[in-house]
């Protein structure tokens, strides 16, 4: 007979696998950490990621809560697309301008690391704003909600009543999947970045920030303008 520590243990790897899946399309969230990277801005990578983390669970917690039903037949889907697709072409248009402004000595980064705290809460609600604010993460979840069930009994056998137990573990699995990501692609950037000269870098920041325009344009348009 299966235990419930089983289904437990099973539930955990199937949040920690679709966390995983869900942080890994290059994506706005993706673009953006390279661009924080690649601008050496490395301490605010750590508060956005944050911020994309716990905005990306609590998009899980409404979908495995059921909270989705709130949305069907309504117009907050749309305005969701309309904020987060003008967000994702702000930032960007930021990044366009910011890649043409004077790149900053060693001397400098070390002198303004101090008024690198005081930004911290910025970048933690940009992670919070961008991911949370994306209809695309919420119907993921929505999906991936609804794909539990039949996969718990398919490969444990027992049928279960989902409960507060079951949502928290996978929650905690999905916290790890995502942590296990964006570490696997900081690592990545940092083995490129350490290969590539400045004007390859700079190129670089530009064709992430034009593809950031461009996703939100779509964004804005596809998942915004067209459902009202």
């Amino acid at each position: 007979m299966i235990s419930e520590a089983f289904v437990l243990i099973f539930i955990l790897i199937f949040g920690v696998s679709f966390g995983f899946i869900s942080s890994t399309p290059l994506g706005p969230i993706n673009l953006l950490i390279a661009n924080h990277y690649l601008i050496r801005k490395k301490l605010a990578i750590v508060p956005f990621v944050v911020g994309i983390i716990l905005a990306d669970v609590f998009l899980a917690f409404v979908a495995f809560f059921g909270f989705y039903k709130l949305l069907e037949g309504t117009k907050v889907s749309a305005w969701v697309g309309l904020v987060g697709g003008v967000l994702v072409v702000a930032f960007g248009i930021i990044g366009i301008i910011s890649a043409f402004g004077k790149e900053k000595s060693a001397e400098d980064v070390e002198r303004e690391l101090p008024k690198t705290a005081k930004k911290i809460s910025g970048d933690f609600i940009k992670g919070l704003a961008l991911c949370g604010l994306n209809p695309g993460l919420l119907l993921f979840w929505i999906s991936i909600a609804t794909l539990m069930p039949g996969s718990v009994e398919y490969f444990t056998g027992k049928t279960v009543e989902f409960n507060s137990t079951h949502l928290i573990t996978v929650l905690i699995g999905i916290t790890f999947g995502e942590l296990f990501w964006f570490i696997f692609f900081i690592k990545i950037l940092k083995y490129g970045a350490q290969r590539f000269g400045n004007k390859v870098l700079f190129y670089l920041r530009i064709i992430i920030s034009a593809v950031l325009v461009l996703l939100g344009l779509y964004l804005l348009i596809f998942e915004g303008i067209s459902k009202f």
